[in-house]
C-alpha cells in the first residue's frame, strides 16, 4: 500500500531545526503537523504501508504529475485545515483540477473554513461558493465521503447542496484522535503565582481592532504568573524566537517576551512539554489539543469560526472573547469543568473509525500489535530536538551555532529562482546583515550579538 498524502513535512523523521524553520517547513504553522501526524500513525497499519508527502501549495500540480501519481500511488489522502477562506483559496482551486486528473481513491480526512465569528451565514459572505462546490464535487467522484472539522462547516456544506451523512460527515479534527478511543486524564488544577501557564495566539489577527480584548487578556494575565511562556506556532514568530534580528521591526511590536517564548519542529517535543504545563490558554485551536493529549488543561478563545467548531465538536472549554475585559484566568480556571474534553471521546472516536473504513481504509486500529505499531517502532528511532527555546534565552555557543546553520541554507534559498521574491528576501538581506558582523566582529569586546543603540534596530 503506497499513499501519497499532503503535508509539509514528514512526522517520522527528525528534522534538521534550521531547515525546518528557514525554509518553512511547517506550511506556516506548526499545527499542520499535529493532525497530518495523527492521520499517518493511524493508516500505517503495516510494514508494507509506505507514505510519501507533498506540499500542493507549492507543488506543480500539472498533468505530468497527475500520470506519476496515477502511476505510483494507490490513493491520494488531504488532512486538510482551513481550507475554505478567502487567502490561500488558490490552492483549493488547483487542488481541484489536479484530483480531476487523477484516476486514484482521494479522501479528504478532515475540513473546515476559516471566517470569524459574525452572525452572517458563511454562504453569503464568501466569495468562492463556485471554487468549493467544485473542490468538493471532485473530491466526491473520487470518495464516497468527506470528513469536515464541525458542524458550521457541516451547515455551510448543506447550505450549498451536499448532503450529510451522503456526502459529508462531521469527524471533528483528527489530531484529537492520536491516542485513539482513549485521551489522557485531564490533570487537577488549581492556579498560583508559580504555576506554569502557556499561552497563544493568532498572528494573523494581532492588528485587528476587535481582536484587541484577546490581545490584552492574555497580556495582563501573563503578568500574573512568575513563570509564563509563550507558545509560538506561526512561522514568523518561530524565526524570531531561532535568529534574533530575524523580522526585528515585528518582534519589537509583540505583546510578550519573545525571550520567554518557545517552539517545536515535531510533534513529540510539544506534547513532552505540555507535560510539566499546569494550563494553556488562548486562540490557536493546536496549541491548546497539544496540551489536552499531555492531559494538561486546555481553555480555546475562539475568535474565528474553524476554532470554535473544533472546540465545540470535542468539549474543549471555550471562553468568550467579547467577554474577557478585566477578566482573571485564576477565576476563569477556578469555574471551569475541564474534564468535559473527556467525556463522548470513544464515541466521536467511534464515528472518525467507522468514517475511515468507509473511505476504504485499513487502519492499525483493525489490527493488534504484541510490541508498538509500525509507526510507534519507526517514531522510537528518531531523535528529537526538544524546545526550541528563544534565542536571548540561549547562551552564546548555541546562538553562533544557530547562524552558522541557517548561513548555507539562506545562500541555498537566494540561489534557487523558483523561491526567489519578496517573501524571503527582507529575511535573506537581514540574515546576511548577521552573517556579516559574525565574520567581522568589532574589536571592543561587547558580547556577542549584544544590540546597538540605533535608530535602525
Amino acid at each position: 500500500m503506497k499513499i501519497l498524502m499532503r503535508g509539509t513535512v514528514n512526522p517520522l523523521t527528525a528534522p534538521n531545526t534550521a531547515k525546518f524553520i528557514i525554509e518553512n517547513r511547517t506550511g506556516g504553522n506548526i499545527c499542520n503537523m499535529l493532525f497530518t501526524h495523527s492521520v499517518a500513525e493511524a493508516l500505517m497499519y503495516s510494514d508494507d504501508v509506505e507514505i510519501d508527502y507533498v506540499n500542493t501549495a507549492k507543488k506543480k500540480l500539472d498533468r505530468y504529475y497527475a500520470d506519476y501519481v496515477n502511476d505510483t500511488y494507490d490513493c491520494f489522502v488531504l488532512p486538510l485545515a482551513n481550507t475554505f477562506k478567502v487567502q490561500g483559496h488558490e490552492e483549493m482551486v488547483s487542488l481541484a483540477d489536479f484530483i480531476k486528473m487523477l484516476k486514484i481513491p482521494c479522501h479528504i480526512i478532515g475540513v473546515g473554513i476559516q471566517r470569524t465569528l459574525t452572525g452572517d451565514k458563511f454562504i453569503d459572505t464568501y466569495p468562492y461558493n463556485d471554487e468549493v462546490k467544485q473542490f468538493v464535487s471532485a473530491v466526491l467522484n473520487k470518495s464516497p465521503l468527506i470528513g469536515v472539522k464541525g458542524e458550521i462547516t457541516s451547515d455551510y456544506l448543506s447550505d450549498l447542496g451536499f448532503k450529510p451523512e451522503k456526502d459529508f460527515t462531521v469527524i471533528g479534527c483528527p489530531s484529537m484522535y492520536l491516542y485513539g478511543e482513549k485521551l489522557p486524564k485531564v490533570k487537577a488544577l488549581k492556579l498560583n503565582g508559580d504555576s506554569v501557564v502557556a499561552f497563544n495566539s493568532k498572528v494573523e489577527f494581532e492588528t485587528r481592532k476587535g481582536y484587541a480584548p484577546v490581545i490584552d487578556f492574555l497580556k495582563s494575565n501573563m503578568a500574573e504568573f512568575k513563570n509564563p511562556v509563550y507558545v509560538a506556532q506561526q512561522i514568523d514568530d518561530i524565526r524570531m524566537l531561532y535568529l534574533d534580528r530575524y523580522k526585528r521591526k515585528r518582534r519589537d511590536n509583540k505583546f510578550y517576551d519573545i525571550d520567554k517564548a518557545v517552539s517545536f519542529v515535531d510533534i513529540h517535543s510539544w506534547i513532552d512539554f505540555f507535560k510539566d504545563v499546569n494550563l494553556s490558554v488562548g486562540s490557536r485551536i493546536h496549541g491548546n489539543i497539544a496540551a489536552v493529549l499531555a492531559g494538561t488543561p486546555a481553555l480555546a478563545i475562539p475568535y474565528d469560526r474553524r476554532v470554535y467548531e473544533i472546540a465545540d465538536y470535542h468539549n474543549i472549554p471555550i471562553i468568550d472573547y467579547k467577554a474577557l475585559d478585566g477578566a482573571s484566568l485564576t477565576d476563569i480556571a477556578e469555574k471551569t469543568d475541564f474534564t468535559t474534553v473527556n467525556r463522548g471521546h470513544g464515541e466521536r472516536f467511534s464515528h472518525y473509525l467507522d468514517f475511515l473504513h468507509k473511505l476504504g481504509l485499513d487502519t492499525i486500529y483493525d489490527h493488534s500489535y504484541a510490541d508498538g505499531t509500525p509507526y510507534d517502532k519507526l517514531i522510537a528511532e528518531q531523535e528529537f530536538c526538544g524546545v526550541i527555546k528563544a534565542y536571548g534565552a540561549c547562551g552564546e555557543a548555541e546562538q553562533l551555532e544557530r547562524y552558522r546553520d541557517a548561513f548555507p541554507i539562506v545562500k541555498k534559498l537566494q540561489s534557487d529562482e523558483s523561491i526567489r521574491g519578496e517573501e524571503l528576501s527582507a529575511e535573506i538581506e537581514e540574515l546576511k546583515a548577521e552573517i556579516a558582523q559574525l565574520k567581522n566582529p568589532p574589536k571592543k569586546k561587547r558580547g556577542l550579538f549584544k544590540k546597538k543603540n540605533t535608530d535602525e534596530e
